[in-house]
């Protein structure tokens, strides 16, 4: 059998220490692997990974055991927690979204009392048992999947206490409905995409879908083309008035078409014969 017990290594200033053992001259190589780690600056992990410097700060804490066999990718389990000690989370764009539309501040800038992560690692998936998030008002959690190219689906839920709650318009407040935690009211909602796309009807389960697609316009998740054919229909009643030369222009607020949008048939003009 080879055996490494007692490897080392250092990484975003923190200390990581690892076993692993293997059986060569068995069937398919079968081994066994365990890794823990403390103190690691996450900021320092995330921008090394080629993410956003400062969005992610804190110490990382955590240990991951696994068994496989080398022959056989497909063989691979394992399981693993991770802790953010100290943690911060700020400018996360859905977070800031959500914060500026419920008017609250914590929102914006997330100070953790709590930050963990539990998961089970099995052939192409990654199942989160629990991941949670927690400040002195809020609590964020979310448990469900990630295949090893990305794709998400997580049951999350947004749980605010009484204090929070007060603040909120009425129509919003009733959306909370009491938690299994005393003092605190929840709303579910779902997290899909990949990784790279993240995407969740929060905002729809927040506000009501009408007026969700009228914020993510406003802040440049989507387009309607409500606007598009009234001007349509603007253009077919009024005829367009060459601009009197020098005079300053309007900055028009029409977007570029998106290419599936049909456009209309050009139209033929008579000409008069000599």
């Amino acid at each position: 059998m080879l055996e490494l017990s007692k490897m080392s290594a250092h990484a975003g200033g923190g200390e990581i220490t690892g076993y692993f053992a293997m059986q060569p001259e068995a069937q398919d190589s079968p081994f066994t692997a365990r890794v823990s780690f403390r103190d690691v600056l996450a900021d320092q992990i995330v921008t090394d990974a080629g993410g956003p410097k400062g969005t992610v700060q804190g110490k990382l804490a955590g240990n991951f055991e696994a068994t496989g066999k080398t022959a056989d990718p497909d063989a691979l389990l394992g399981k693993g927690e991770i802790f953010l000690r100290e943690g911060r989370v700020q400018q996360y764009s859905l977070l800031v979204l959500v914060g500026q539309i419920l008017q609250i501040e914590e929102l914006k800038e997330l100070h953790l009392e709590q930050a963990e992560a539990r998961y089970r690692v099995s052939p192409g998936l990654i199942t989160i048992d629990a991941l949670i998030l927690r400040t002195p008002n809020i609590r964020l959690s979310a448990s469900g999947t990630v295949t090893f190219d990305g794709n998400l689906k997580l049951d999350s839920q947004l749980a605010i206490n009484d204090k929070i709650r007060s603040q909120l318009f009425k129509a919003i407040r009733q959306n909370f409905q009491p938690s299994n935690e005393p003092g605190y009211y929840a709303l579910d909602f779902k997290v899909g995409g990949t990784i790279g796309r993240p995407g969740t009807n929060l905002i729809d389960r927040l506000v009501g879908r009408d007026l969700s697609n009228m914020i993510n316009s406003l802040f440049g998740g989507g387009k309607t083309d409500r606007p598009r054919k009234k001007k349509k229909r603007a253009e077919a009643v009024a005829p367009a008035a060459p601009s009197p030369s020098g005079a300053a222009q309007t900055p028009s607020l029409e977007t570029t078409p998106m290419p599936d949008e049909e456009q209309p048939p050009p139209t033929a003009t008579p000409v008069s014969s000599p």
